[in-house]
């Protein structure tokens, strides 16, 4: 048994606090706010669960367990947290990303269907769009309760409320630094991870949409799902980066207010003149290639450097945690896409990069 300390109840913090525990270890999980605050970027009401990573098997893979354990998160906990109505990729011109990613859940025998533009108009009660080439839609996908999950996952070990800083560290065998939006603030210099802002909208819908797959447009970028729990319809925009402070205010943006309005009309002609009932700012971290950081620090073998969630970590959460907590015991070593050090290119995994 190791003592653990893990900074930051985010989900990746979270789980692997949660995963460690259960392994027999003495964790304390730290947090400055609370778990599932809405400033960090696992806040959010929902998130997308998919298994569509493009040609990235690894990512597929661990999305694929990912599920798994959500699930067994749900019957431990007695806490509703999977809402499975499916994810739909809409497919444009030009586009490549749903070719790749059906040749990926091919390999990995996970259900799929490609609709022609016609057939997925069973999919949504208004779909539209000239550019709009087809579909491919993952049944066994959906949305996940994202702040409901993150509090599930950190009332399982035990929890201190403070700001905790590396001058001034936890005692413990082995810390792990997974601060999210403020690791960039805690270790200045070190990390290759930008914090920019996503500005998120809801639109009143009627009940027709409340059964609807999420959405994902790879080369849009745009993202979203129909009606759930009183929320109304979820849409963003996934493009831009504009740096962003995680303590600072959150108002959206007009500009991308406007350009969400532009795609809604386009996309899902019948709301076209749906109100706007809610909104919010959060944020990404992003690496340079949208691949994860788990790594050790250059100067310091027991403390480790887990982030960079890069919008699309959320899903991956206990299944992240399995192989961190595997590093931490040494029974592996992190992947070489996950180092830390300059990182080049895009993995494919996510909409929009830097």
């Amino acid at each position: 048994m190791i003592r653990v300390a893990v900074v930051g109840a985010g989900v990746f913090g979270a789980a692997t606090a949660r995963e460690l525990h259960r392994r027999g270890h003495a964790v304390t999980l730290y947090e400055q706010y609370t778990p599932g605050t809405v400033r960090s970027a696992s806040g959010g009401d929902t998130r997308l669960v998919r298994t569509s990573h493009g040609e990235n098997e690894w990512y597929a893979r661990l999305s694929r367990r990912a599920l798994e354990l959500w699930r067994e998160v749900e019957q431990e906990t007695g806490t509703e947290l999977l809402e499975l109505t499916g994810v739909a990729w809409l497919d444009t011109v030009g586009s490549t990303f749903a070719d790749t990613s059906a040749a990926m859940l091919d390999r990995l025998g996970v259900p799929y269907e490609r609709l022609a533009v016609a057939d997925a108009e069973r999919l949504f009660p208004s779909l539209g769009g000239d550019d709009l080439t087809g579909v491919l839609y993952e049944p066994e996908a959906g949305l996940i309760r994202a702040r409901r999950a993150t509090r599930a996952l950190a009332a399982s070990v035990p929890l201190t409320i403070a700001r905790v800083r590396p001058d001034d560290p936890p005692a413990a065998d082995v810390v792990i630094w997974a601060g999210g939006a403020w690791l960039p603030k805690a270790f200045p210099g070190l990390l290759d991870i930008d914090i920019v802002r996503r500005d998120v909208y809801f639109f009143g819908v009627n009940g027709s949409w409340g059964q609807t797959p999420g959405f994902c447009e790879y080369d849009g970028p745009f993202y979203g799902h129909g009606e759930l729990g009183g929320l109304g319809m979820k849409v963003a925009w996934d493009g831009g980066a504009t740096s962003f402070d995680p303590d600072g205010e959150r108002v959206p943006e007009e500009a991308t207010l406007a350009r969400v309005r532009e795609y809604l009309a386009r996309r899902f002609p019948a709301l076209t003149d749906a109100p706007l009932i809610g909104s919010r700012v959060c944020q990404y971290e992003l690496t340079g290639d949208g691949h994860f950081l788990v790594d050790r620090h250059p100067e310091r073998s027991d403390w480790w450097l887990l982030g960079g969630a890069s919008g699309h970590g959320f899903k991956h959460g206990p299944a992240l945690a399995e192989y961190v907590a595997d590093c931490v015991e040494g029974v592996r070593e992190p992947e070489p896409f996950h180092r830390l050090g300059p990182r080049e290119g895009s993995a494919g995994l996510r909409t929009a990069g830097r």
